[in-house]
Order: C-alpha cells, then sequence, then structure tokens
C-alpha cells in the first residue's frame, strides 16, 4: 500500500500569535520540543486543519497539501513557513469531540495523539474520515495528461485537425489561410532553398493567416484555456436573444445584434463552439510555435510549448495547470499586409503513430478545396475566404476539384424558409452531346415539403415548422457510367463520388459537416432505399450542398470530434427535409430520364463480341437444363412448348442446343467479316488519298516527258523537276504499304509520336500547299505496344478529316493541332475547321453518317473500331477539355487501356 504521510495542522482561524496565511503558508517556530522541521521531512503531506478548544471553537475545518519544504522567515528569526497547495475548506467543520464527549484522535488516533504538540501524525483513515464528515469542498481539476487524450480523441485525423486550424483563422475574420507542409520523409526530397522554415524539423505544418491576432489576454484567457467561453458565450447569447425577438414580435432588434456581431469579426459570426484548436496542434506534431500580432501592436506575440512535457508518464498526478509555457514578444517577422494582423502557428517534430504521406497530403489539399462553399447561397451577402495548400516536394496538387471540370447531368437549386416550404427551385437536366435527348427544365415556386409526410405533425395532429429553420440547397447529379461521364479522367471522377458523394452541409459558407460524414451514417436513408431498389438514386450519384446561418440555424451544432452534427430535433428535420427534396424532386426526373434513354437504346447489341458472350452464356444455361432438369416430369413446365412427350422435349432442347451453337458460329463469321469489311475500307480510304496525290503526280511526270519530246531539247530545270515528281511517286508509294492496317500485323513497340510523324508525312504535302500550320509536342511522348499500322491508319483519317473541313470552313488561319498528356496517355486532335454538326453529333461514330459531300461516313467508325480493338477508345472531346483557340472539331483518344510495352502486355 502506498505511504501516505498524514498531518494535523493547529491554527487559530482568527487571533493567533503566528503569521499565518490560512490555506496559503503555515508559519512555526523552530523549537526543538515539538520538531515540526521533522514533521516536514517526508513529503508530499496531507494535512487537516484544526483549531483548538481553548480560545477557539474546537473544530477540523479544512484540508490541504504540503509538496515544498519549509522555507526560513527572513523577517522573524527563528521561525520558518511551509506552503499549503490545493486548500479546501469543509462544507460543514467537524467537532472534536463526538456526541458523546469522546476526543475523536483518541478513538482512532490514539498511536500519535498528543495534543500539546500543535504538527502531529495521524493515520490515513482519520484523515479521510474527518474530510468526508466535513463534507470536502472538491474541484474539477484536468491532468496533463488531458491533451493527449483529446488530442488523439477528438481530433479524429491530421486532416480535421488542421481543418480546425483553418477554421480559427476564419473566426479571426482572416481573408486568407495558407496551410504549408513541409519536409515530409517518403517523399521525393528537393532542395533547401524550396523550404522556408527549414530550421525546424520535419515534417513541418504551417498555418498562417491574416486575421485579427492574439494578444496576451486572448492568449492566456482564450487559446490556454480549453473549452474557453469566448466563443461560446457569442453563441449562447444569440440563442438567448432570438428566444426573445420571436416572443416579442421583435426579429429587427435581433437582426441589429447581428449586423453588430459581424462587424465586430470582420463580416462573420463566429464558427468555433468547442476550442479544440490547441489539441489539433498536438495531434499534428512535438512541438508548438505561435507568432500572431493584432494590428494594434507594434510587436508579434510569441508562444512555445513542447507537447512532450505534457505527455510523460509518471506515478504521480501531474496537473494541466503546473505545466507553464512561454510567452514572449519579438519584432515581427513576417509581412502582415494591408490587414497588418494574423496568425502563425508551426508545427514540428512529427507524432510517432501519426506518418504522412503523399497520399494523406493530397487527402488534406481536397478537404481544404472543399471548405468553401462551391454554390453560396446568392441571398446572402458572401464574404470572401480563401484558403489553400503549399507543399514544395508536391508541386502539382490539384487547384480544383475534379468533379468542376464534369457537367452535372441533373443540377438542382431550391431556397426552403423556415417553414419548410421551398420559395422557388429550379431543375436543369443537362445530358452529354453524346445522349440523343434535350436539355430541360423543370421550376416550381411554394412547394410544401411537409405535406406528404406524418413525421411532421405533433400529437394533436397539426404540422409544425421544422426546428432547423430555412436553408439553401444545390445538387449536382450525375449517372456512373458511359456515356453520362466521359473522358480520360472517369476513373477519377467515379473515385470521387465514391470518397466524396454525398450532401456538405456549409455554415455561413463555410463546412462545418463533410459530406462523407452524412453518407456514413445514412442521415438520408438513401443507402437503405438504394440496396432494397437499385434503380433509386444514392450518396455516390450526387454532389450536394446545404447552406444555413448561425443567425437563422442556431440549433444545428456540429459535434465536438468536427466529423458530423448533434442529432437533436433540429438535425433530423433537416435531414427529413432535404430526404424529401430529393425523393419527390430530383429522382423522380432521375430516373425517368435514364429510362427514357434505355428506352431509346435497348435491344441494339451492335458488338458481335457481345453477341457471341451471349450465345456461350445461352448454350451453358441450356447444358445445365439438359444435364439436371428433371425432363421426364418437366415439374415447372418450362419445356411444354417443345411438345407434351419425353421424347419431343428431349428433341426440341438438342434442336435449340444445334440452333445456339450454329447462332455463334454465325456470329463468329459476322465478327470476321465485319473485321475485314474495316479493314479493307480503312485501306480504301487510305489509298484513295494515297492514290488522289500519285494522280496528280503522274500527270505532272507526263506533262513533262512530254514537253521534252516536243522541244527536242533536254532542260536541265525541267529533268530536275521530273526527278523530284519521281522521287514524289515513290515515296507516295512507299508510305502506301504501312497504312494497310491488317489482323495478322504483329505488335510492337513504338512511340505515339513515332505514328504521328509518320502519318503527318503522308499529309505533309497537302498541308503545305493548302497553307495549314501543324503543331505538335513531342515533350510528352509515351511508348505503346500495339499494331503500328493500325493508329497509322487512325491518324490518317483524322487528318483527311480535318483537312477537308478546314478547307471547307473557308477560314484563316487554318491550322491542326495536336495535344498529348503522357500522364493520362491521351491524345487530343484538333483543327480549326466547321466543327462536328450537332444534328449527327450522337452518331458520328456509327457507320454511314457523315456531312461530307459526297458522304462516306466510315472514317470514325472505323477509328473506333481498330481504337478498341487496342484496347484504347476515341470520342468527342468534351468542352472542359477542349484545346483554346481552335473552334473546329476535336477528339480524344485514349490508351490508359494499351499496354505499354509488351512485358506489360503478358
Amino acid at each position: 500500500m502506498e505511504y501516505r504521510n498524514c498531518l494535523i495542522l493547529t491554527q487559530y482561524r482568527e487571533g493567533g500569535q503566528y503569521n499565518d496565511f490560512i490555506g496559503k503558508f503555515y508559519h512555526f517556530p523552530t523549537s526543538d520540543k515539538e520538531n515540526y522541521l521533522k514533521q516536514f521531512e517526508s513529503l508530499p503531506a496531507e494535512v487537516v486543519y484544526y483549531e483548538p478548544d481553548e480560545n477557539g471553537r474546537g473544530e477540523f475545518y479544512g484540508y490541504g497539501h504540503i509538496t515544498k519544504p519549509p522555507f526560513e522567515d527572513k523577517r522573524e528569526p527563528g521561525y520558518y513557513f511551509v506552503e499549503i497547495l490545493d486548500y479546501k475548506p469543509f462544507a460543514r467543520p467537524v467537532p472534536f469531540k463526538n456526541e458523546k464527549g469522546e476526543i475523536l484522535e483518541k478513538l482512532y488516533n490514539s498511536e500519535y495523539y498528543n495534543y500539546n504538540n500543535a504538527v502531529r501524525r495521524i493515520v490515513p483513515d482519520f484523515l479521510d474520515a474527518l474530510c468526508l464528515d466535513g463534507r470536502i469542498q472538491l474541484y474539477f481539476k484536468a491532468d496533463a495528461h488531458l491533451i493527449k487524450v483529446l488530442g488523439e480523441q477528438l481530433i479524429g485525423s491530421e486532416k480535421v485537425g488542421i481543418l480546425e486550424l483553418v477554421k480559427n483563422g476564419i473566426d479571426a475574420g482572416a481573408s486568407y489561410c495558407r496551410v504549408r507542409i513541409e519536409k515530409v520523409e517518403g517523399i521525393k526530397s528537393v532542395g533547401p532553398e524550396e523550404y522556408e522554415f527549414s530550421e525546424f524539423e520535419g515534417p513541418i505544418i504551417v498555418i498562417e493567416d491574416n486575421g485579427a491576432g492574439m494578444n496576451r489576454e486572448v492568449i492566456e484567457k482564450g487559446w490556454l484555456r480549453p473549452a474557453s467561453t469566448i466563443k461560446t458565450n457569442i453563441k449562447e447569447k444569440l440563442k438567448e436573444e432570438r428566444r426573445k425577438a420571436e416572443a416579442s414580435g421583435k426579429l429587427g432588434t435581433y437582426n441589429a445584434l447581428i449586423d453588430q456581431l459581424k462587424k465586430e469579426h470582420r463580416g462573420r459570426i463566429p464558427l468555433g463552439e468547442k476550442g479544440v484548436g490547441r489539441f489539433a496542434t498536438h495531434r499534428l506534431g512535438r512541438n508548438l510555435l505561435i507568432k500572431s500580432k493584432p494590428a494594434s501592436s507594434q510587436f508579434e506575440y510569441v508562444l512555445k510549448i513542447n507537447w512532450d512535457a505534457f505527455d510523460k508518464v509518471s506515478d504521480t498526478i501531474v496537473d494541466l495547470d503546473s505545466i507553464g509555457v512561454e510567452l514572449t514578444r519579438q519584432p515581427p517577422s513576417r509581412d502582415y499586409g494591408e490587414t497588418n494582423s494574423g496568425t502563425q502557428i508551426i508545427i514540428y517534430g512529427g507524432r510517432e503513430g501519426f506518418e504522412w504521406d503523399e497520399k494523406k497530403i493530397r487527402d488534406i489539399n481536397k478537404s481544404i478545396l472543399r471548405l468553401n462553399s462551391p454554390n453560396p447561397n446568392p441571398v446572402r451577402i458572401k464574404t470572401s475566404f480563401r484558403a489553400f495548400v503549399e507543399c514544395p516536394q508536391l508541386p502539382d496538387l490539384e487547384d480544383k476539384e475534379i468533379y468542376a471540370s464534369f457537367t452535372p447531368n441533373f443540377s438542382l437549386e431550391a431556397l426552403v424558409n423556415g417553414e419548410g416550404v421551398i420559395e422557388d427551385y429550379t431543375l436543369k437536366f443537362s445530358p452529354p452531346k453524346s445522349v440523343p435527348l434535350s436539355e430541360e427544365t423543370w421550376t416550381d415556386r411554394n412547394y410544401d415539403l411537409k405535406v406528404s409526410s406524418p413525421y411532421w405533425r405533433n400529437e394533436n395532429g397539426e404540422i409544425r415548422n421544422p426546428a432547423c429553420g430555412g436553408f439553401y440547397i444545390h445538387l449536382d447529379a450525375w449517372y456512373r457510367k458511359s456515356p453520362w461521364i466521359d473522358g480520360p479522367e472517369t476513373r477519377e471522377m467515379i473515385s470521387y463520388l465514391d470518397e466524396y458523394g454525398g450532401i456538405s452541409i456549409y455554415r455561413d459558407d463555410i463546412i462545418i459537416f463533410p459530406a462523407e460524414s452524412g453518407t456514413k451514417n445514412d442521415w438520408l436513408n438513401l443507402s437503405k432505399r438504394h440496396i432494397k431498389q437499385g434503380f433509386r438514386i444514392s450518396y455516390y450519384n450526387i454532389i450536394g450542398n446545404i447552406e444555413i446561418e448561425q443567425s437563422e440555424n442556431i440549433d444545428l451544432v456540429d459535434k465536438t470530434n468536427r466529423e458530423g452534427m448533434i442529432e437533436n430535433l433540429a438535425y433530423n428535420d433537416l435531414a427529413k427535409l432535404a430526404e424529401t427534396i430529393i425523393q419527390n424532386i430530383l429522382e423522380t426526373r432521375y430516373i425517368a430520364k435514364r429510362d427514357e434513354h434505355t428506352d431509346l437504346t435497348k435491344g441494339l447489341i451492335r458488338d458481335p463480341k457481345t453477341l457471341s458472350s451471349i450465345a456461350k452464356q445461352n448454350s451453358v444455361i441450356l447444358d445445365g437444363i439438359q444435364k439436371n432438369y428433371p425432363i421426364e416430369e418437366d415439374p415447372w413446365r418450362i419445356l411444354h412448348e417443345l411438345g407434351e412427350t419425353v421424347d419431343e422435349r428431349r428433341g426440341g432442347l438438342v434442336n435449340i442446343d444445334s440452333s445456339i451453337k450454329n447462332l455463334k458460329k454465325s456470329i463468329d463469321l459476322i465478327e470476321d467479316v465485319q473485321e475485314r469489311m474495316a479493314e479493307h475500307a480503312g485501306f480504301g480510304i487510305a489509298a484513295a488519298v494515297s492514290i488522289h496525290e500519285i494522280t496528280k503526280i503522274t500527270a505532272n511526270f507526263y506533262n513533262g516527258i512530254s514537253q521534252l519530246i516536243k522541244s527536242g531539247q533536254a532542260d536541265k530545270v525541267q529533268l530536275e523537276d521530273l526527278k523530284n515528281a519521281s522521287d514524289s511517286l515513290k515515296s507516295e508509294l512507299k508510305r502506301l504499304s504501312p497504312l494497310r492496317a491488317i489482323r495478322n500485323e504483329n505488335r510492337r513497340e513504338f512511340t505515339i509520336a513515332q505514328s504521328i510523324k509518320y502519318a503527318h508525312g503522308v499529309f505533309n504535302r497537302k498541308m503545305k500547299q493548302e497553307s495549314i500550320e501543324f503543331e505538335f509536342d513531342s515533350q510528352e511522348d509515351f511508348s505503346l505496344y500495339a499494331r503500328y499500322s493500325t493508329l497509322n491508319q487512325v491518324l490518317g483519317n483524322l487528318f483527311d478529316n480535318s483537312i477537308y473541313w478546314i478547307l471547307a470552313s473557308g477560314k484563316k488561319p487554318r491550322k491542326i493541332k495536336i495535344q498529348l498528356n503522357n500522364r493520362h496517355r491521351t491524345l487530343i486532335f484538333s483543327d480549326s475547321g466547321t466543327g462536328v454538326d450537332r444534328a449527327i453529333k450522337p452518331y458520328i461514330f456509327q457507320p454511314g453518317y457523315s456531312m461530307k459531300i459526297p458522304p462516306s461516313g466510315l472514317g470514325l467508325y472505323i477509328c473506333k473500331a481498330y481504337m478498341h480493338s487496342m484496347g484504347g477508345d476515341i470520342h468527342e472531346t468534351t468542352d472542359r477539355e477542349r484545346l483554346s483557340g481552335l473552334e473546329g472539331a476535336q477528339f480524344t483518344i485514349e490508351f490508359s487501356g494499351v499496354p505499354k510495352s509488351k512485358e506489360q502486355a503478358q
């Protein structure tokens, strides 16, 4: 059992002869008789104050600790002081005698009892009994370890921690917040000149803003005080004032208060509620340096904290307020800009178990991009704020979210008032150009979201108003497959929907409830409905935001861990309203348009490979019926159409089996014929181009010879022309052969630039003749393992089309440009011609569709077929990917599915 040194301190509460301070210092002489100093040798000690009955009340009246040795009284020789800590008075002092008149110390502390000793030992049990009988006044105390516990449990991740610190900048009225991450191990290193904070141990996280800054009072009473009421007092005041205003019908007074608060806080009402920013800094690193400057200060305040001092494991209790942190000042260390104020938080040294990597930094960057609302309520005046991430080791961090580049198939905007009525909404359907459907828009006003649900009726059957208040909602929705989402970044877009799909909540244009938080707990019941009926919309089809204001939605409160909202009545009401909007307004049209597109395209299986696969599956099913189904009984009567007798049924199955096998052979023959047709048609188109050129060269050759014969003289210049014409003829014939793409051509390794240069060479003479400029940069070149002639013909078709439409447009300048992207392995082929006519956009890759005169309609169909045979694809370039400055046709060729090398193909 742990040893406890417990003492009685005799001290009068009034009129004593010693220079005592009750609960602070105990004053005593150095008398050998009572051995005062000896009693204080064993520390720490617990003490109970006692006032004698002689000239006093005869009561035990308080409790305290002694942790430091006594020290001499320098004014009065021969006396000492000992400091008393953590003094707690008794609520009801304990008399030194019980009801029978017995002295308590004699009964329970006889071993040490000596009434004459002003300081004497008592047993721990007696001390505890006195404290309990005295109803000792206890107080909450925070252990130093609290910082670590809350840092790890309140702050769910590094991302949440950084977002908390960014929100502090927002509360301080900042117009920007810079997050800089440096010296991260495991990521490609950069030169020391690339680092701004190289003097610190990595990893380094810097959060810098131009907000109001902090002075000593704010640092001491706010930042260093967990759960400070500096911000929450404002929230409580708002709640109380709103209740009063609603009760008295004077909302104008409340609105005036809101305006005043915004004025005091640079246009915003503080977002923070729990004061967990300091715990975020603990989570992110072992060391912290804060530099902060208010506009009125000539210097900056500097706070230094070593979090390791709070994390030490000890057998003794260490109070949070017993560990000091250093606050000093220094001249400004950076340019504080126009505001002449701001805060810079530098966290360094890392933390074991919380390692950084590239994925985590990119994820944080995405979250910072999502911090500001993408579709703020247009009714509200938006305050300017921008947060961004810098990492010199990752210079290619995205500066916008990928979904911004994909036009949503559906876009909904709605303004909901405090009574749960949509004042007006607009729902727009925008199909891709490759989908044969028209754009459409639906609008409505005064749409009551509560009417159709018993949820809103109280016990008396009356419809109540939502507790959440009014809000603005914007939803973008996509179908998650081609042709609705198309392009080289399709996979990234689908992955983004998987990870971030859903509806985020923004308070005063700043995110407080990320979409993924709601998706995890299915707050809108979309997952439950989607599981039951897969055709319904899910979170992974939506990117949306709900806009609320603190002044209007005061009862919507985010959780302490920042990963959701407190599920009170206001939260449940908001969820119900949002669910109704999705279900009644968006989803009905979403399903209808998908069905309409399906009806237009159903039953059309054009790909022989797909048909062959279906025939094979049917053959397997038929074989299973023949082997396992009781044909004799035919209990389910699935064979009754084949005949009534067993022999008739068996014979019918044999005929069906034979027919399916013949069908598969027929499909294989169709596929073979289709490939040969594409091969010959493609070569025919290529040959037509070259034959046209050969005809002109031959005519020139013939005319030259005729002139020589007539003149009877060999003109040197004419002979030189004939030589050049002969070279051109040989060159053209030589080029014609590699344009023929045949199925038995072996695949080989080559670069995309080789094929581009070859195809351009075929048309180079024509392009020079027609003054068509060609732009191509091979810096983004990449390798392929494919049939070389196949790609040559694809590019040749595109060159031929572009030249035709450039000349048909009559526009100048005339230009063809090819742009490569080796990261996504794509090629964009663009020109300055007339572009693709809207009438045939949905059908440009189908045979027979062409606006040429005379029409062909096979070129792009052949390009598509060849690209599919290689494992790639070709499609019209989306609006977001189009190369600027060229208004003609643009096509994107994707090679992501084409092997880079022979090894990869294997």
